[in-house]
């Protein structure tokens, strides 16, 4: 009984503590508060089909409009999820309608983090970040052909070929991330 009466006792010292009531009030009052903040909103418009240069960079747009709630420390990211190759690499391919022979050329790509890499090394390119975005706005990535790497290549796939459509494709990743500090 001695153990419950100083729990008691305990307790009430603990709630007098933290609610200041003086010996002739009769009541008083805590402030109530909840707020749960709207989850963030946005559109992210990629171009349906960008026709690249032959002889020189190609900046592809990546545009952030209604963008709304967006919580503190966290940004739109726009990632190159994988492209139409082998493992995700990306680089375009095409065939001489005259003679039926494939060719292949590999795409350079340059993203937030302003430097190329080249497309046939998925394991540099998967997941790079293309644009980032906490506002409405538009930004470019960069693509270019491997040929221009190699101008004086003889290799088939590091020439364009005059007359191959040579195609292929991106694919994103988009969502919030931190921003790094």
């Amino acid at each position: 009984m001695k153990k419950i009466v100083l729990g008691l006792a305990a307790l009430a010292m603990t709630v007098c503590a933290s609610i200041p009531v003086a010996a002739n009030t009769t009541s008083g009052r805590t402030d109530l508060s909840l707020y749960v903040a709207n989850d963030p909103t946005y559109t992210v418009t990629v171009p349906e089909t960008v026709q690249l240069s032959a002889t020189e960079n190609t900046q592809v747009p990546v545009t952030a409009s209604d963008v709304k709630y967006l919580p503190d420390g966290q940004k739109i990211s726009v990632t190159l999820d994988r492209g139409n190759g082998t493992f995700g690499r990306l680089y375009l391919e095409g065939t001489n309608e005259e003679t039926g022979k494939e060719y292949m050329m590999t795409l350079y790509v340059k993203g937030t983090d302003g430097e190329f890499k080249m497309g046939a090394l998925e394991n540099q390119i998967k997941g790079m970040e293309l644009a980032s975005f906490t506002e409405d706005g538009t930004m470019n990535y960069e693509l270019r052909p491997a040929a221009l790497n190699y101008p004086d290549s003889t290799n088939d796939n590091l020439v364009i070929q005059k007359g191959v459509h040579y195609s292929g494709y991106v694919t994103y990743g988009i969502g919030l991330t931190d921003i790094a500090e």
